[in-house]
């Protein structure tokens, strides 16, 4: 299969709890300006991006999603939750908000730790079949969600491997 990722609109649910903490840290706490000028407590505000409008149009275009995956709590590890032992391997990264860029910079995250808790960008995921990849980042075109053909289901023991950032996630990081 192939896996497309729907972009995030931000911090979502996941990672509250380490912004309110990164706020009583900061000397101008929420009033904190992200690289894009927005403040930091602006940004935590932001609504979490919804997909069943896409998921609906991609139904309606005939595309089966063979699985589908939310990526909040854990963030990618949510990425290899099928029962199957199978590789979930990405070349392809979409870009991270300011918001999670600021709390991974600030709250001094590795980019093991931010990928493992946080979204970083990829709010949520579906696998489908590899000739369906584009038409599905197309649909979500049409629904005002920008998508990323980002990776591919393989065989083999069931990890998370991000090539750009040299980050590999295995079945045990999920426990």
């Amino acid at each position: 299969d192939a896996i497309v990722l729907f972009e995030s609109s931000g911090i979502h649910s996941n990672g509250v709890s380490l912004a309110r903490k990164l706020a009583t840290l900061l000397p101008q706490g929420y009033l904190t300006p992200l690289s894009d000028g927005r403040l930091f407590g602006e940004a935590l505000l932001d609504p979490t991006l919804l997909y069943p409008a896409t998921l609906e149009a991609m139904a309606k275009a005939g595309i089966a999603v063979h699985y589908a995956a939310n990526i909040t709590g854990h963030g990618w590890l949510k990425l290899m939750r099928h029962a199957k032992s199978l590789t979930y391997r990405f070349h392809t990264l979409p870009p991270v908000p300011p918001v999670l860029a600021f709390i991974q910079q600030h709250g001094k995250l590795p980019d093991a730790e931010a990928y493992s808790s946080l979204n970083m960008g990829a709010g949520f995921a579906v696998y489908v079949r590899p000739q369906d990849a584009q038409a599905v980042v197309d649909i979500a075109a049409t629904q005002g969600v920008r998508a990323y053909a980002a990776g591919v289901v393989e065989a083999g023991p069931k990890r998370v491997v991000i090539e750009p950032l040299g980050l590999e996630f295995g079945a045990e990081d999920l426990n």
